[in-house]
């Protein structure tokens, strides 16, 4: 079975086809024949299959091409390679080594001469299993006509990763097959629940791209090698127009300030990749375009996709709440969103999509970047409002010396109380709670997210070296900083870091409330006894990227 676009996924069955509303799926490059037996070993009757008798292969496998990719199952805290494998060859469809909690992925994109992790130019990640699987993308087409776009404009068939999510999850929990609860959905449970386009908010739809400092090394023409990845075509039907909503994130881990992006698409990887000019394939910022999906009207009315959306960092951390989605008001501003304008850029073809300049100036007047890089990743105090591991922890405090004197760094507040010190009772306070209350890194300021949409047209007689184009590259390409003043500036939070925990400002042992500096033992709950063990055990901040990678 073939399906009617550009892009190929590993075949799913007829069941599970009818579930999801005109999800389609056609064999990968090189498998001949039907596909579908070795994913028939769940129960007929149900539209989902019990985890212990499904494969353990990328669901979605065959849209992304690995050939500059180098999938890895790796270590969760460590980062480090397990003894485990993907494999990526055409035959197995993207198997893999049975995984375990504690597990993750890593994909490394090279430029296809220098393959060497050391030259990597991007990691590929997404979530930890059983949340999320090798490779880190998945293509989802739908096939419906009648609902090729969402009633908002945006296109039905997506880009995203690799993910899965419980039922609870579901807008409507009858979806749910026949013995499956509210709990399975995850790859360690009962019954799986792949993630789709159409997912309920915070299904970890997006797919993670860490630009790395290979990214930015200069590729022997004047130009940066950038971060490269292929998409597949069938070509047996490469003539459909097909438009695809990609979501992601693009995180700074190049270890230099950044002052914006530019996207491409075209042909090939590394020095051979040539910008597509025949509009074979095209990237739109859906501007103007809402009330003119196909093209057809001469005026068009509205945007796709709202500006101030395009490009930006967390909506915990900047901007007017927008409940139920974002129930809070920013951390560090409560009213406009931080991140970059984004528009295509020059003629037709629509071949190019480049930031354009700031939203607002409150990220850079806090953290004197217009894009921080990893290693200047600042400190925050979270709070596990809920208990739940599954939700994310409340910033309630980060290290600065912002609106203070010049060198006086100190735990602050956010934009709600006008970023006063965090008082000695406050910490007191937040060391001693049986809410655990931690110091971890403030990840979500490194980490773009970007919303954009590809087109895949006529790729019938096009490309620099086919007739037939088999495949086309979406180039992510990271712009160095420009102003000397930032480029060459080290944040003065890395000279004067911040406490690795709140142990310092624990109570004292008799139980008054008094400052820890007398050197008194502390009071401790079972909570906060668990977490300095950890802590002693090097694990604390384990705890905080657990917590902060939900």
């Amino acid at each position: 079975m073939k399906m009617k676009n550009g892009f190929k996924l590993s075949m799913i069955t007829a069941a599970f086809m009818t579930a999801t509303s005109g999800v389609q799926a056609a064999n990968i490059v090189g498998i001949t024949g039907d596909n579908s037996a070795v994913k028939t070993q769940g129960s007929a009757t149900t539209t989902f299959y019990p985890t212990a008798t499904f494969p353990l292969e990328q669901f979605g496998y065959g849209g992304l091409n690995l050939d500059n990719i180098d999938v890895q199952i790796v270590d969760a805290e460590t980062g480090d390679e397990l003894a485990k494998t993907f494999d990526s060859t055409a035959v197995t469809g993207g198997s893999y080594t049975e995984m375990e909690a504690g597990d993750s992925f890593a994909s490394f994109i090279n430029d296809g001469v220098n393959v060497a992790l050391d030259d990597a130019t991007g990691k590929l990640i997404g979530k930890d299993w059983p949340v999320g699987e090798p490779s880190g993308i998945k293509v989802v087409t739908n096939n419906d006509a009648s609902t090729v776009y969402d009633s908002n404009g945006k296109p039905t068939s997506c880009i995203m990763s690799t993910s899965f999510h419980t039922f609870d999850e579901l807008r409507d929990v009858a979806d749910m097959p026949a013995g499956a609860t509210i709990t399975d959905g995850l790859l360690d449970s009962n019954y799986i629940n792949p993630t789709m386009c159409d997912s309920s908010f915070q299904t970890h739809k997006r797919f993670k791209v860490s630009a790395l400092p290979g990214s930015l090394v200069d590729d022997g023409s004047g130009n940066p090698k950038a971060i490269d990845m292929v998409f597949n075509i069938d070509a047996a039907d490469n003539t459909t127009s097909r438009r695809y909503m990609i979501l992601q994130k693009l995180n700074n881990y190049t270890g230099k300030h950044l002052e914006g992006y530019k996207l491409q698409v075209g042909f090939g990887v590394g020095t051979s990749f040539t910008p597509d000019t025949t509009g074979a394939v095209e990237l739109s910022d859906g501007v103007g375009e809402m009330a003119d999906p196909d093209g057809t009207l001469t005026v068009p009315t509205a945007d796709i996709i709202d500006p101030v959306d395009m490009a930006v960092f967390s909506a915990g951390l900047f901007g007017a709440a927008e409940p139920p989605k974002h129930p809070n008001n920013g951390f560090f501003d409560a009213t406009a969103r931080a991140g970059f304008f984004a528009a295509e850029a020059g003629a037709m073809p629509k071949n190019t999509i480049t930031s354009t300049g700031s939203m607002t100036t409150t990220y850079k007047d806090i953290f004197g970047s217009h894009w921080l890089p990893s290693i200047y990743e600042p400190k925050g105090i979270f709070w596990d409002d809920d208990n739940d591991t599954a939700t994310d922890d409340r910033l309630v405090a980060f290290w600065s010396d912002y609106n203070q004197t010049p060198g006086d760094y100190m735990w602050l507040k956010g934009a709600a109380d006008s970023f006063a010190p965090v008082t000695q009772a406050e910490l007191q306070a937040w060391a001693n709670s049986s809410e655990p209350y931690y110091v971890g890194g403030i990840e979500d300021v490194l980490n773009l997210g970007m919303t954009y949409m590809v087109d895949v047209n006529n790729m019938s007689a096009t490309g620099p070296t086919s007739s037939d184009q088999t495949s086309f590259t979406l180039r992510m390409i990271p712009i160095e900083e420009t102003d000397a003043a930032i480029a060459g500036s080290t944040p003065g939070w890395i000279a004067n870091p911040a406490p690795a925990d709140l142990s310092a400002y624990e109570s004292v042992s008799d139980g008054t409330t008094t400052s820890s500096s007398g050197g008194s033992a502390s009071v401790f709950d079972s909570t906060s006894l668990i977490i300095s063990l950890l802590v002693l055990l090097g694990l604390g901040g384990w705890v905080a990227r657990k917590k902060l990678a939900k």
